[in-house]
C-alpha cells in the first residue's frame, strides 16, 4: 500500500489541465471574465507543442481572432514572425509576416499574458487521479517536484491534448484512423543552422518529397519520408523534422517514449550525415523538441461528434466558436502508407460547435485542443493550433459563465459563445 501524503492547494473557480495554447487561451479568458483560474503545466513553460514540441507555426490563425490576434500582434511588433512560404523579407529587407513565430517570444507572451490576467500558473505539475462522484469531479491529485497536492473546483477543462483528465474521470474516447484503427504519427522536431545560403526551404509537398529523395540519393533513408525545412523568424535558423512514429498510443507510455528516443537519435543522425552532402558541411542542430509531438491522441466522446459529412459539406451550427479554413491532413500511418495528406477529403469551410467541447460521460468538465469530439478525419483538419487556441478561447468564456451562473457546461447556450467569439473577432 502506497502512503500518498498531499497537501491542498484550495478552491479554485476553473482549474485548466495542461498549458499548451488551447490550455492558456482557456485560462486567460477565464480570469478576464472574472474567474479565479489555476493552470497546471507538467513542463517547464507555456505553449505545449508550439514551445516545446518546437512546431513554430500557428496554422489556420488568419481567420481568428480574440487571443490569436493577440499572439500575431506581440510577436509582429518584435519581428518574431515571418512567412512560411515564399520570400521571407521584402525588398527593403523587413520581414514579411506569416505563420511561422519565434518560440521564445511565445513563451514570454504567454507567461505575459497569465500573469495581467490574474492566472495562477504552477509548473512540473500533473493530474495522476480524479475523484468522481455522480459524473461530476470533486478533486483532481496533482504530482508535482515538489509533493503531491490535491485541487478542487466548480469546473474543470482538459486541455492536456491526450485528454488524460477526461479518461480519468471515466469518459470514453476513441483513437485511430477508422479502417485499421492506426493513430497519426507522432514527431521530434529540431532547430537548425547552417542551411545552404540559397536554400528556401520546403514550401510545397513536391518541395518536401524532393528534399527526400536527395536525402536518399545520399543514402539517408528517414522515416518522414516528406523531410522538410522551414526558415524561421530569426532568419538565420530553420525548423526542421525527418521523423515519424507509428503506433504511439496515447495510453501506452512504452510506445510513447520509443517514439521519443527513436525520433531524437533520428534527427541527430539524419543531421550529422547531412555533413557529408556539399554545401551542408556545416548544418548543426541547435536543438530538439522536448517532448514528442503528438497529432492525434484521445477523441473524447462530446455531446456533439463532428463527422466526415460536417467538414465535406461545410456545416455550419448556431454554437459554432470559430470556422476551420484547413483541409484534411493524415500523415503516413505506416512506413509504406501514402503521402497523400487528404486522403480524398476535399473540406469546405465548416464550424467547431459549441457541443464538441462537452463530453458526454463527465458533468463538470469541458474539452479544450485536439481531444475534443471528432471523428478521424475531421480530427486531421481542425486539430491546428488556430482551431485549438479558439477551442481554448470559447471554452474557457463557458466555464466562467457557468460559474457565474451555477450552469453546468451542457446547460449553458452555446449560442452565447458563438456570439462572444463573433464579438472576439472570430470568422463564423
Amino acid at each position: 500500500m502506497y502512503n500518498i501524503q498531499k497537501k491542498s492547494l484550495g478552491k479554485y473557480q476553473i482549474v485548466v489541465c495542461g498549458g499548451g495554447i488551447a490550455g492558456v487561451c482557456a485560462a486567460v479568458t477565464a480570469a478576464r471574465e472574472g474567474a479565479k483560474v489555476l493552470l497546471l503545466e507538467r513542463g517547464g513553460c507555456l505553449g505545449g507543442t508550439l514551445t516545446e514540441g518546437h512546431v513554430p507555426q500557428i496554422m489556420d490563425g488568419f481567420n481568428k481572432g480574440g487571443l490569436v490576434k493577440e499572439i500575431f500582434h506581440f510577436l509582429n511588433e518584435h519581428n518574431m514572425t515571418c512567412a512560411r512560404k515564399g520570400n521571407k523579407v521584402d525588398e527593403q529587407g523587413n520581414r514579411i509576416p506569416g505563420s511561422m513565430v519565434d518560440t521564445e517570444g511565445a513563451k514570454y507572451f504567454f507567461d505575459k499574458i497569465c500573469l495581467e490576467s490574474g492566472v495562477k500558473v504552477l509548473y512540473f505539475s500533473q493530474v495522476m487521479a480524479v475523484d468522481v462522484e455522480d459524473k461530476k469531479i470533486r478533486e483532481l491529485l496533482i504530482a508535482t517536484e515538489n509533493g503531491n497536492y490535491t485541487a478542487q473546483a466548480d469546473i474543470y477543462i482538459d486541455a492536456t491534448g491526450n485528454g488524460t483528465v477526461a479518461d480519468l474521470a471515466g469518459c470514453k474516447w476513441e483513437c485511430g484512423d477508422p479502417d485499421e484503427g492506426r493513430v497519426s504519427p507522432t514527431s521530434i522536431s529540431s532547430c537548425v543552422i547552417g542551411m545552404p545560403a540559397d536554400y528556401n526551404g520546403t514550401d510545397t509537398s513536391a518541395e518536401k518529397t524532393a528534399y527526400g529523395q536527395m536525402l536518399l540519393s545520399h543514402g539517408i533513408d528517414v522515416t518522414m519520408q516528406q523531410a522538410f525545412a522551414v526558415k524561421l523568424p530569426s532568419l538565420q535558423s530553420w525548423h526542421f523534422g525527418v521523423n515519424f512514429g507509428y503506433n504511439a498510443m496515447p495510453d501506452d507510455i512504452h510506445s510513447l517514449s520509443d517514439a521519443v528516443t527513436k525520433g531524437r537519435m533520428e534527427t541527430f543522425e539524419t543531421i550529422e550525415k547531412h555533413k557529408k552532402i556539399p554545401g551542408y558541411e556545416t548544418l548543426h542542430m541547435a536543438f530538439s523538441s522536448t517532448h514528442v509531438g503528438v497529432r492525434e491522441g484521445r477523441r473524447i466522446f462530446g455531446e456533439y461528434r463532428i463527422t466526415d459529412a460536417d467538414i465535406l459539406e461545410g456545416r455550419k451550427f448556431e454554437d459554432g466558436i470559430c470556422t476551420v479554413t484547413f483541409g484534411v491532413d493524415v500523415h503516413k500511418l505506416k512506413e509504406d502508407d501514402t503521402t497523400d495528406g487528404k486522403r480524398g477529403y476535399r473540406t469546405i469551410p465548416y464550424h467547431i460547435p459549441y457541443r464538441s467541447l462537452v463530453p458526454q460521460d463527465c458533468d463538470n468538465l469541458l474539452l479544450a485542443g485536439r481531444c475534443i469530439s471528432g471523428d478521424f478525419y475531421p480530427h486531421a483538419s481542425y486539430r491546428v493550433m488556430g482551431n485549438m487556441a479558439a477551442t481554448g478561447e470559447a471554452g474557457g468564456f463557458a466555464a466562467a459563465v457557468c460559474v457565474k451562473e451555477g450552469l453546468l457546461p451542457r446547460e449553458f447556450d452555446g449560442k452565447r459563445a458563438s456570439a462572444f467569439m463573433k464579438i472576439r473577432g472570430y470568422e463564423i
